[in-house]
């Protein structure tokens, strides 16, 4: 089980195996058979509890999730709404495409 808690500000979870991206909330689950990324902004922090271990990610941090693998890191790009899409791609690139 992979679970969000303590989620403040802007965080965006990006599912690669569904092509499904979204805005975390606190308390949100997601599935253990997923390929998440969970990305920070420039104003916010989250918590990610997984059966491994609990990561804190501060601003500007994402952690890669999948395949009972994590990978943990800080980025330096700005989030804005339009294109979240791009800066999603290029927190993939930083994390390191497929496992």
């Amino acid at each position: 089980m992979i679970r969000l808690a303590n989620v403040q500000g802007d965080v965006l979870v990006d599912d690669r195996k569904k092509d499904d991206r979204f805005m975390a909330r606190d308390g949100l689950v997601l599935d253990p058979l997923g390929d998440y990324l969970v990305v920070t902004t420039q104003a916010s922090r989250a918590d990610v509890h997984t059966p491994a271990k609990m990561t804190h990610l501060g601003p500007f941090s994402y952690l890669r999730v999948g395949s009972n693998r994590l990978l943990e890191g800080k980025h330096n790009v700005i989030w804005i709404a339009r294109e979240t899409k791009a800066f999603l791609a290029k927190i993939w690139a930083l994390a390191g495409g497929r496992f």
